[in-house]
């Protein structure tokens, strides 16, 4: 990007703390989850490579890619010691970003990150193209892309399962910040399909050798209903990152933040506190 990478300043005063989104979710819409924030941080969200004018998929050889994207920003920004919050995509790329350049950050907060078991990622190395056959890319690159108007894209995702515990008001952020209108009339996804789907065909690997190497107090959040970090990927977390907090998440799926934007806010609220009270003693 030849004016800097894009991203959305949600305001706040304090230190930095930046918001790494998920995939096919822009970080607009993640103003419930984040303005608790702004009491005691001045908050940043990266807008990821997908969002960018111009950008294609094939440009995503792996998901360090995204942690490379996150580096630059960081630097283009003078930011340093931030708190790195992310989720699902966005974690991965903050933990791979903390271990490539520790000195960006003072703290991580990874949600949901796609740490898959080991088994998994081994069958995918040996079977790439695989990955194309993912039934999550099918639907992906066959979702929805037009509708008349905004209210009309609102009154289907209403409809749907993966937004059901989203309020109304999550639910309004995540349709005006997700589409888009076009110059021929109606709406569009912000967020290409095509991109999406990108990502599910190649899930993140090295992700097990780089948890041993975070040095960076960590706080790790698992929906308690998560159908993306199982619940062996969970427990070797744990042994490969043994000092780091961990907190399960109930009543919530993978979009947690969304689902329960307060919520897990205030866990991470608290985290903070804890952690700025052992800092000063």
């Amino acid at each position: 990007m030849n004016n800097g990478i894009p991203f959305i300043n949600f305001g706040g005063e304090g230190s930095i703390l930046h918001f790494a989104h998920p995939n096919a979710y822009p970080p607009a819409g993640f103003g419930q989850f984040l303005r608790p924030f702004t009491t005691t941080h001045h908050v940043t969200a990266i807008q990821h490579r997908p969002l960018w004018p111009g950008s294609q998929p094939d440009e995503m050889t792996d998901w360090l890619v995204i942690a490379n994207d996150l580096i630059r920003f960081l630097d283009q920004q003078g930011w340093r010691q931030v708190i790195g919050v992310g989720h699902s995509l966005g974690a991965v790329a903050t933990m791979f970003a903390a271990v490539q350049r520790p000195d960006l950050f003072s703290q991580l907060i990874l949600i949901e990150p796609v740490f898959l078991p080991p088994t998994i990622l081994q069958m995918v190395a040996a079977n790439p193209e695989k990955g194309a056959f993912n039934p999550m890319v099918a639907g992906a690159l066959k979702r929805r892309n037009h509708w008349d108007s905004r209210e009309a894209a609102f009154s289907r995702f209403r409809r749907k399962t993966v937004f059901a515990r989203f309020s109304d008001e999550v639910l309004w952020d995540y349709v005006n910040s997700a589409t888009r209108e076009t110059e021929t009339g109606g709406f569009k996804l912000v967020f290409p399909r095509e991109w999406e789907a990108r990502f599910y065909t190649m899930p993140p690997q090295g992700v097990w050798d780089a948890l041993p190497q975070l040095t960076h107090p960590t706080l790790a959040i698992r929906a308690e209903e998560s159908d993306t970090l199982w619940p062996e990927a969970w427990q070797l977390w744990q042994e490969k990152q043994p000092n780091a907090t961990f907190v399960k998440v109930p009543d919530c799926g993978h979009m947690l933040t969304l689902e329960r934007p307060l919520h897990v806010a205030q866990i991470i609220q608290n985290y903070l506190k804890t952690t700025a009270a052992i800092k000063q003693t």
